[in-house]
């Protein structure tokens, strides 16, 4: 009797996995449980062209090894795309989507029994020897011998200032879909909580119809400017140095400061790192800053960012969850601006926005928002200010990652339910153990879901590295009997 495998997710993340393992032998049947169509997730089931991916075609595939698959897929549909460019986020989605169709075809070919289940899983139950039930939010029960959790991140982040007025319809608890940003009035004054991807993505869909907008978070900083993301046809980091880094090390942080900033020196033939980059400390100004020296090739960091994000997820993924926290959270800034940078024609669009007045970026959130006398638009006050009058207020301060929690009777929880409950182990293969006897489950996590042990999840690159990982483990396990028919209970 063979496998049946249950894939959480239907987003990039499963995508790949479900491409990886759709051609392993000994699989009688997979299920995908994700109440949306498989592919199109949050990050790239947009159809609006405006909204370019932050990362380029070559590290924007579902293969990790080689040329990129995506490139490959674009230019044998007639797009005249390289390696280097950031194209619209819904090609991204195509991409899943077809590829996903063109595996599930072969694999049923093969005899794999594929299903698609369009609903949410809340939790994952063992059920003896036999395997794993997932239990849907619709009240079915999906059984299987092998569960990969690869849920996106479809939580927004409701800023305190607003939860109060949750379903007020002046209030977008996300910018997506951006068909909303597109119904508003015509010269609206909106206010976007956030300032970063999410909130570029809503200033740029909120600036081409010609609405009044204002940014604000508390760095009130606008991500770097880069002109490519792609892996380096050499290496630069020292991997010796890294791999002898020690997470009990007092000075740990500074030592990854250091291989950092000598990684950035390499890349930049002694170009001084100051002049890679702005202090300004007006946003338009730095934004302007940094599209000329993104423009004019002195943004040498930017060739060393694919690498540093796979040598430290790499490093660090035999580090305590703790540590690896703690690290993070030194270098959030660093991350939020320059992993996380905008192509150069989002930071001229910006940067035109900010020019003619119809855009600003404020620092500080506000400390109170209240609806108006009247029902229409918001009373926003900042602290020592008066109140400002908005028609709408949008959430894009990002989201939330994945919740995954164990109950006392091995119950794992997908939707963050109150309740006694503790934090799963995850091993360095992101496998689920046992808490008490550390023994490995047959439950993975994978992409958002692995936040817990992998550093930097928010990367499609680092979800087909997985991918291919685990898929591999997987056909190279020993055949394990069952009695499961992968049946709906």
């Amino acid at each position: 009797m063979g496998k049946h495998v249950i894939i959480v997710g239907g987003g990039a993340t499963g995508v790949s996995l479900f491409s990886t393992l759709s051609g392993v032998t000994g699989i009688s049947s997979i299920s995908i449980v994700d109440p949306n169509p498989v592919g199109l997730g949050t990050a790239f089931g947009t159809t609006d062209p405006l909204l370019l991916c932050n990362t380029s075609v070559d590290v924007t595939s579902m293969d990790p090894n080689g040329e990129s698959d995506l490139l490959g897929y674009l230019t044998g549909r007639g797009w005249p795309v390289h390696r280097d460019d950031f194209v619209p986020r819904y090609l991204i989605g195509q991409y899943c989507r077809e590829r996903f169709l063109e595996r599930r075809r072969e694999a049923e070919q093969a005899g794999v029994r594929v299903r698609h289940h369009l609903s949410r899983a809340q939790a994952v139950s063992p059920i003896g020897a036999e395997g794993y039930a997932v239990e849907l939010a619709d009240g079915r029960r999906l059984c299987g011998t092998d569960v990969f959790l690869c849920p996106g991140l479809d939580r927004p982040v409701i800023p305190d200032v607003v939860r109060d007025h949750l379903g007020n319809p002046a209030l977008a608890v996300s910018p997506y879909p951006v068909e909303g940003l597109r119904r508003l009035p015509e010269n609206s004054r909106v206010l976007v909580l956030g300032s970063k991807l999410a909130a570029v993505d809503a200033a740029l869909v909120l600036g081409r119809a010609r609405h009044r907008v204002v940014m604000a978070s508390g760095s009130g900083t606008l991500p770097a400017v880069r002109t490519r993301l792609r892996r380096p046809e050499t290496p630069r980091l020292d991997t010796v140095a890294w791999s002898g880094l020690s997470p009990d090390s007092p000075s740990l942080e500074r030592q990854v400061t250091r291989l950092v900033l000598t990684a950035v020196a390499q890349a930049a033939n002694g170009t001084a790192l100051r002049s890679q980059t702005s202090v300004a400390a007006r946003p338009a100004e730095r934004l302007a800053e940094e599209l000329e020296i993104a423009m004019t090739g002195r943004a040498h960091w930017q060739d060393t960012i694919a690498e540093i994000i796979q040598t430290v997820n790499d490093i660090s993924a035999a580090w305590r969850h703790t540590t690896r926290s703690a690290v993070l959270n030194q270098y959030r800034h660093l991350i939020s601006r320059y992993i996380s940078a905008i192509p150069v024609r989002n930071a001229r669009l910006l940067l035109g926005h900010l020019t003619d007045g119809t855009l600003s970026v404020v620092p500080g959130i506000p400390q109170s928002v209240l609806p108006s006398r009247g029902g229409s638009g918001w009373q926003v006050r900042w602290d020592g200010a008066p109140a400002e009058h908005f028609d709408h207020i949008v959430c894009a301060a990002g989201y939330h990652k994945p919740a995954l929690s164990r109950l006392s009777d091995g119950t794992l929880r997908l939707d963050g339910a109150s309740g006694p409950r503790t934090d799963p182990y995850i091993s360095s293969e992101l496998r689920v153990c046992d808490p008490l006897t550390g023994k490995p489950e047959r439950v993975w996590v994978l992409g958002a879901a692995s936040h817990r042990r992998t550093a930097i999840v928010n990367y499609l690159n680092t979800a087909a590295r997985q991918s291919k990982a685990v898929a591999d483990r997987f056909a190279a396990a020993k055949p394990e009997t069952t009695s499961l028919v992968g049946r709906l209970a």
